[in-house]
C-alpha cells in the first residue's frame, strides 16, 4: 500500500533547521563567528562584529582566526535576515576584497588558504585560486570550526582517506548535534545495504556522513548531496565513485529538472537501491515513491511499504533521545524543531495502528509525538495547534 507523499507540507516548515533571529549578546567585544544553523542573529549584529573583526586583523595581520571570523561576519552582514543577499555585486566586491587583503598581509597562510576556497564557492565572481585546501586541512585538521568546509571539500574531491579522518574526529569531539545524528540514525538504520540516499543541504549531508564514515555504522550506504552536483569536481567525483557514465553538466535552464535527471541516471545506472530524504523538494517522479518513515525509497513497483515503516519505528529506530536527551544539545533549539518531521512521516502508521485495534503501538507512537511537539521550543502557538491538530486528524 502506498502512503501519500509529505515532504515539505504543513509540517515541514520544521525542516527549516531556523529558528529565528536570536537576541544578540554584547556585541562590543569580539564574538566568535558560527554558523547560523547553530546561532543566528540579526544582520546589524554581524556588521558591527565585522567591523571589530576587520580591526583585529590591522592590528594583528597573522591572526588567521581574526580574518575567518572578519569574512564569516561580513558574508552574513551583508544577507536579508539570513534568506539571501539583498546586493549580490556588492556582496561579491566585499568578500573578495579580504581574501585579497589577507593575501597581502599574510600570504601563504592557513586563513588564506580556506579563504580563497571559500570565497571560489561562495560568489559569483569564481576568482582563479589556486586550490591549497587540502593543505590547509592538514595544517589544522583539529579546527572544528571549518570541519563543514573541510568536508565539503574533500566529498567534492573525493579523498576518501582525509574525509573519514576528519570525520572520525568531529563525531569524537562531541560537538555535533546528538539530536541530528540521532535523526541520522533513523534516517539510515532502515535502508538495504550499499543503499545510495539524496539529500539537500549542509545538515541532511553532514549528520549522515558522521554517522556513517565518522561512527562507522552503515560504511557502505552512499550519501549524494543534490545541492552540490551542479559543481563539475563534484559531479565527477560522484559518477567517478559510482562507477557510471557522466552526466552533463548543468549550465543553464530548469535546475530542479536537470538534478532530477541527474538522479534517475544514477539509479538507473547503479541498480542500487534509492532512498530520499523527506525533506528534499517534491520531485516530478514522487508517484514512483514510498514512504518508509523518515525517508522514501525509489520503486518501479507498488510494495507494502507501510510494512516497512512499522518495522523501522518498532525494530529500528532509537526513540529514547525524543523522550529525555541525556546529552547537552550543541545546536540549540534548531536541531529540535527537526524531530517535527516524526509527525508527518509517521501519521499513516499512527492511523494505522488505530484502525487495526493496535493500541500498545498507538499510545506508545501517539505519545511520542505529543512529547516532540511539548519539547520543541520556539514555536508559535499557530504552528503547535496545527500540530497537535495534525496528530489528531
Amino acid at each position: 500500500m502506498k502512503h501519500k507523499i509529505l515532504f515539505t507540507t504543513l509540517a515541514l516548515m520544521s525542516a527549516v533547521l531556523m529558528a529565528g533571529a536570536s537576541s544578540a549578546p554584547d556585541d562590543s567585544e569580539l564574538q566568535p563567528i558560527v554558523t547560523i544553523v547553530k546561532h543566528e542573529h540579526a544582520p546589524e549584529w554581524y556588521a558591527r562584529q565585522a567591523a571589530l573583526w576587520k580591526a583585529e586583523t590591522e592590528r594583528n595581520p597573522a591572526d588567521d582566526d581574526a580574518w575567518i571570523n572578519y569574512y564569516h561576519a561580513t558574508r552574513y552582514a551583508s544577507w536579508n535576515g539570513g534568506d539571501g543577499v539583498t546586493d549580490t555585486d556588492n556582496f561579491n566586491r566585499q568578500l573578495d576584497a579580504i581574501v585579497e587583503a589577507v593575501t597581502h598581509a599574510h600570504p601563504g597562510s592557513y586563513a588564506q588558504y580556506v579563504l580563497e576556497n571559500f570565497n571560489q564557492r561562495m560568489t559569483s565572481t569564481h576568482k582563479p585560486y589556486d586550490d591549497h585546501m587540502e593543505e590547509a586541512i592538514r595544517m589544522r585538521p583539529d579546527n572544528l570550526r571549518l570541519y563543514p568546509d573541510y568536508v565539503v571539500y574533500l566529498m567534492a574531491h573525493g579523498n576518501e582517506e582525509l574525509l573519514g579522518d576528519i570525520l572520525r574526529r568531529w563525531y569524537e569531539s562531541g560537538e555535533y548535534s546528538p539530536t541530528l545524528l540521532g535523526y541520522a540514525y533513523n534516517e539510515m538504520v532502515g535502508m538495504e545495504p550499499d543503499g545510495i540516499i539524496f539529500v539537500n543541504g549542509d545538515v541532511p549531508t553532514f549528520s549522515k556522513l558522521i554517522v556513517g564514515k565518522g561512527k562507522g555504522l552503515f560504511p557502505d550506504i552512499t550519501v549524494v548531496t543534490v545541492s552540490l552536483l551542479w559543481d563539475d569536481t563534484y559531479r565527477h567525483t560522484v559518477c567517478r565513485t559510482l562507477g557510471i557514465d557522466e552526466y552533463a553538466p548543468y549550465r543553464e535552464g530548469d535546475m530542479q529538472a536537470w538534478e532530477e535527471g541527474f538522479m534517475l541516471h544514477i539509479i538507473s545506472h547503479t541498480k542500487r537501491t534509492a532512498y530520499f530524504s523527506s525533506m528534499m523538494p517534491i520531485p516530478s517522479f514522487n508517484d514512483r515513491l514510498y514512504s518508509e518513515g523518515l525517508v522514501y525509497r525509489y520503486s518501479e513497483h507498488p510494495y507494502d511499504n507501510l510494512s516497512m515503516k512499522k518495522r523501522n519505528l518498532e525494530q529500528g529506530y532509537l526513540t529514547d533521545y525524543l523522550y529525555e536527551p541525556l546529552y547537552p544539545e550543541t545546536y540549540g533549539a534548531s536541531a529540535q524543531r527537526l524531530n517535527l518531521n516524526y509527525i508527518p512521516c509517521l501519521k499513516s502508521l499512527l492511523d494505522y495502528y488505530k484502525t487495526s485495534g493496535d493500541k500498545q503501538h498507538y499510545t506508545q507512537l501517539y505519545n511520542l509525538m505529543k512529547r516532540i511537539v511539548w519539547r520543541a521550543q520556539d514555536l508559535t502557538d499557530d504552528e503547535r495547534k496545527k500540530y497537535h491538530a495534525e496528530i489528531e486528524r
